[in-house]
């Protein structure tokens, strides 16, 4: 009997490309590649949004060879497969398209986005960042929360704490960027807590490994 699924949703079979093994990442980089607990991992459910690492194989001569793209999950598996929809548009592996059907494995899931049930506040809004989050190690030094600037903008700044004075240039954006909400906490869950605050100005304490409000803020 021949297969009558149309080729548009069956699974891409990697050719060029394939997933890295986060599971083994983070054995081998416990403290620089945080990612989900097994439970987590092995209890995905469809309309998911998990992040994946797509990684060019063999690599190029130049330039990155991999890209972490997100992942809608479609349907579940036995053993803790799943099969879902790219939502990006690749910048590196050019013959992947979006909405193309990934399978891929628990072991493969380096990020989970979070559900709209999970937190009061919505993971699609964007806080400014300081391009130096990504240079250091752990959570960022500090948060702040302003008035929005628009209804895209969720109010929060966010640094590693120990900028120079002059890293943000003259105020025209040098220094920072722009992320969700929901992709902050995937990488720092600690945050979690302070968006749920939606007020304040917080200081991460290591020792607690926790963030905790300045008074009068």
């Amino acid at each position: 009997m021949s297969d009558a699924t149309p080729a548009s949703t069956r699974p891409i079979v990697p050719a060029e490309w394939g997933l890295l093994d986060a599971e083994a990442q983070h054995e081998a980089f416990p403290d620089t590649f945080p990612i989900p607990t097994v439970g987590e991992r092995q209890a995905l459910r469809a309309g998911d949004m998990v992040k994946l690492v797509f990684v060019l194989d063999p690599p190029p001569a130049s330039g990155p060879n991999a890209e972490r793209m997100w992942v809608e999950v479609r349907s579940t598996l036995p053993d803790s497969a799943y099969e879902g929809w790219l939502t990006n548009r690749p910048k590196v592996i050019t013959s992947l398209e979006p909405s193309a059907v990934v399978a891929f494995e628990a072991r493969h899931v380096a990020g989970i986005a979070l559900r709209k049930e999970d937190v009061t506040f919505d993971v699609k809004l964007r806080a400014v960042v300081s391009t130096r989050v990504r240079e250091v190690p752990g959570p960022p030094g500090w948060a702040g929360f302003d008035t929005p600037l628009d209804a895209t903008d969720s109010g929060w700044s966010i640094t590693a704490g120990d900028e120079a004075e002059d890293f943000f240039g003259d105020g025209d954006g040098t220094g920072t960027e722009a992320m969700a909400l929901g992709e902050l906490v995937q990488r720092f869950p600690a945050l979690v807590e302070v968006f749920q605050a939606g007020v304040g100005e917080w200081v991460y304490r290591p020792d607690h490994r926790r963030y905790v409000r300045l008074k009068n803020t």
